[in-house]
């Protein structure tokens, strides 16, 4: 199958201004409100790293595995002047590098653009959150890359101010076929100090805060994604359950440092509707590092209370883009990713406008 890539040459032209225009674009959106949160925060920008070592304490009597994980993906949300509804953007980057016994290495990488729509039923205890999202997941992004449209709707019952109950679907064109999944969640704000919340089968977490610097607790959380390759998929069914400690170093600049183990991991290739292989995986002991800016239900973090600023944000763009340009200038696939950003985001307002 023929490949089109961009060349260098259009990329040090264009790539650059792109940056510039995703930056300018996110204060934009980054200066307005931010949305009624439903969990105790919101991640405005994440960065994070997972590495899965060949070691473990349960399941290894299989093939040996090594596993990376890498993220980077932001929330940017604009409330409606009811300060309660809101249009939530959500672009994301990811990669994974696996490894099979003494395999060659394989690398895989996404670039989705998910917009959701959060909104309360006036007069009610309920609400509505409704996501669309198309993803382009492959070997390598470029212009032949296929997209994946997919999306959930969940319903949302405020019992009380503490408890909250939500109930949904989740539909993705995975490219094994369709994938569907009901959804069932909670948010319980337990007493000042203890949270519950997630969305199962997806994720679930508890958080204990010390103070006002130091949370921990546990968390579970199962992922399913493919990605495409030359001889048609690869997929992913992960699941980890594992401790974490969160350290702000101000009121919203947090560390997350987690560790844990898989569970029931499987990865699997094939053709869709023709046949699939089962690699026959180790579980394996994970860690994960990431670096959040994050803003609390109530103001809370290591600074004090109060809503939280986003004009602080320009400022951690502005230390974080020299790293950017150092990542596009040594990375020779980075031209690929920047294209396959331009084309999501343009099928994706295609899609949105479409269904308006």
């Amino acid at each position: 199958m023929k490949r089109i890539y961009v060349r260098n040459t259009d990329y040090n032209r264009a790539g650059k201004s792109g940056m510039i225009e995703v930056i300018i674009i996110t204060i934009l959106f980054l200066s307005l409100s931010a949305v009624t949160m439903a969990q105790p925060y919101l991640d405005i920008a994440n960065l994070k790293y997972t590495n899965n070592p060949d070691a473990g304490l349960v399941n290894r009597n299989k093939n040996k595995l090594q596993l990376r994980y890498f993220g980077l993906g932001t929330n940017l949300p604009i409330t409606f002047n009811n300060k309660k509804d809101a249009i939530i953007f959500s672009p994301f980057f990811e990669s994974w590098a696996s490894t099979v016994n003494n395999n060659k290495r394989q690398n895989y990488y996404s670039v989705a653009l998910p917009v959701s729509l959060s909104k309360t039923i006036r007069d009610t205890s309920w609400s509505i959150l409704v996501t669309g999202i198309i993803r382009m997941n492959d070997s390598s992004i470029n212009t032949k890359t296929k997209m994946q449209v997919g999306g959930a709707f969940i319903v949302s019952y405020k019992r009380n101010e503490q408890l909250t109950w939500k109930l949904g679907l989740y539909v993705n064109n995975d490219l094994f076929g369709l994938f569907v999944m009901p959804l069932a969640g909670i948010d319980w704000r337990i007493n000042e100090r203890n949270n519950l919340f997630g969305v199962l089968p997806g994720n679930l977490t508890y958080e204990h805060k010390i103070n006002g610097h130091f949370y921990y607790g546990a968390t579970f959380r199962a992922i399913t994604n493919s990605y495409a390759n030359t001889n048609g998929y690869w997929r992913i069914d992960e699941n980890q359950l594992g401790l974490y400690l969160d350290t702000y170093f101000n009121k919203n600049l947090v560390l997350n440092i987690e560790g844990g183990h898989s569970f029931f991991r499987k990865i699997r290739t094939g053709v869709k509707h023709v046949s699939k292989y089962d690699a026959d995986v180790n579980d394996n002991f994970y860690f994960k590092l990431s670096v959040a800016y994050r803003v609390r239900r109530g103001g809370g973090g290591g600074g004090g209370g109060g809503p939280g600023r986003f004009q602080h944000i320009i400022k951690i763009f502005e230390k974080l883009l020299p790293l950017f340009h150092y990542f596009i200038q040594n990375n020779t696939r980075s031209h690929r990713y920047i294209q396959g950003i331009k084309i999501a985001g343009h099928g994706y307002l295609e899609l949105f406008i479409t269904g308006l």
